[in-house]
């Protein structure tokens, strides 16, 4: 997929997903697989707006995958993804979320299936589903359109909710170093922090501890670097055993993509990773930089059956990290070929 043919659009409106709640009143949240700190914090953030206006809402998402935002979950009421019953429900909200099939088999993607769906989102990969959406691929973060939705309907946020939508925004923002930080996006965070949040303390979970294996696996991460097409690729693998000496999970090293973007002239950052959950699926994490280019992240990504946002996408390859490497390499070589 080339990039110009991805809209920047905006899809429905909040209006519209105000109107479908309003209709219901025991809310199921959910998110994307693999939560990470936009989901987890808009998920929570929703949840915790919607109980102090009426609703009963409920967030399903599992902490087993999420790292550091998954002390959020303590502010809001919570099930696990595998004891989801549809019939315990009324609608599903799914944050954060390019399509139906992003959402964690079992149970819980059962009990969506069988549950009038609304949706907010704002990855540019994102499909049409569910019979409410407002889907805004331009914005920052799902995180500052549950802010948007919020203040649109004139609700306060305290301090907690606050907290759940800081990290929602810091996180897909790079801590608002990325091109996806806009001005709303800073007028945002500076309501949250109006409101009381600690943004030193959050700052120190999320990004500054870290375990002795985590601090073990970034340095075989390091190790790993390495260049394609005179710079302009680079990128770190890890393998499931990597994961099971170090024991920790992915979650813990979200920032390890910085590795290879560090590098001035890498156009394209690849993270690719193996699990130990699932051995021989290789995940692949994608970034991008530059004006004028014949690709973005997502039309990466979604070339491979995955999707994301224009600078920051993802997807699964079936095959062991060594093999994942060399289709990525000879799909990339057509970009560079040239050069």
């Amino acid at each position: 997929m080339s990039p110009n043919l991805v809209t920047h659009r905006a899809r429905g409106s909040a209006k519209r997903v105000f109107e479908a709640l309003s209709r219901f009143r025991r809310v199921l949240i959910t998110a994307h697989i693999r939560p990470d700190g936009d989901a987890t914090g808009s998920c929570v953030a929703m949840a915790r707006l919607l109980r102090a206006h009426g609703w009963e809402a409920t967030v399903a998402l599992s902490p087993l995958c999420m790292g550091p935002p998954r002390f959020l979950l303590e502010y809001a009421d919570c099930v696990a993804p595998t004891n989801v019953r549809a019939r315990d429900y009324d609608c599903a909200l799914v944050l954060d979320c390019g399509g139906l099939d992003r959402i964690p088999e079992g149970p819980l993607r059962d009990a969506v299936a069988r549950l009038p769906v609304l949706n907010i989102d704002h990855h540019v990969t994102s499909g049409p589903f569910g019979e409410a959406r407002w889907v805004v691929p331009d914005a920052s973060s799902t995180g500052e359109l549950v802010y948007r939705f919020a203040k649109g309907r004139k609700w306060a946020f305290d301090r907690e909710t606050a907290e759940a939508l800081w990290v929602a925004m810091v996180t897909d923002t790079g801590r608002f170093a990325y091109s996806c930080t806009h001005p709303s996006t800073l007028k945002a965070a500076s309501e949250l922090l109006a409101c009381g949040i600690d943004s030193s303390a959050i700052n120190d979970r999320l990004y500054l501890y870290a375990s002795e294996g985590a601090m073990l696996l970034k340095r075989k991460a390091y190790d790993s670097l390495t260049t394609w097409f005179r710079g302009r690729v680079a990128l770190i693998s890890l393998t499931a055993r990597d994961f099971r000496r170090a024991g920790v999970a992915k979650s813990e090293i979200e920032d390890v993509i910085d590795i290879p973007r560090s590098i001035p002239s890498a156009q394209i950052s690849l993270f690719f990773y193996e699990t130990k959950e699932k051995p021989g699926i290789t995940r692949l994490s994608v970034r991008t930089r530059g004006e004028g280019l014949p690709f973005s992240a997502a039309s990466i990504a979604t070339h491979f059956g995955g999707g994301g946002h224009l600078r920051a996408a993802g997807c699964d390859l079936k095959a062991h990290p060594k093999a994942a490497i060399e289709t990525v390499k000879a799909y990339l070589a057509g970009f560079f070929a040239e050069s």
